[in-house]
């Protein structure tokens, strides 16, 4: 097993959400956490803070029992080890235009 590149946790305020959206979803975003301990700059980075520190958001597809979700965290790379933060998920719908919810 190799050594993570970077220290990944999930907020308090993500994690609380997660726990609205089901066991599903959370187990979804611990796999992507994982991911993000290898990989850092998953999805597009939406700002640039002070000192390089990045906001990231990365969408998640949909599978059985959770919906895609939108997942934004935030990559610290200094100081070292760099640091991701995941301070958000919440259902993405964005790619649902032809659900027959949406019929007028």
């Amino acid at each position: 097993m190799t050594e993570p590149a970077a220290v990944v946790e999930v907020t308090y305020t993500a994690r609380k959400r997660l726990g609205l959206l089901g066991p599903a979803a959370e187990a979804v975003v611990e796999a992507l956490r994982t991911e993000l301990e290898r990989t850092q700059q998953l999805g597009c980075r939406v700002r640039v803070l002070d000192r390089g520190a990045e906001v990231w958001v990365t969408r998640v597809e949909a599978r059985a029992n959770c919906p895609a979700l939108s997942v934004t965290y935030a990559h610290l790379p200094h100081p070292a080890p760099p640091t991701c933060a995941i301070v958000s998920v919440v259902p993405d719908d964005s790619g649902n235009e032809g659900d027959e919810d949406d019929k007028g």
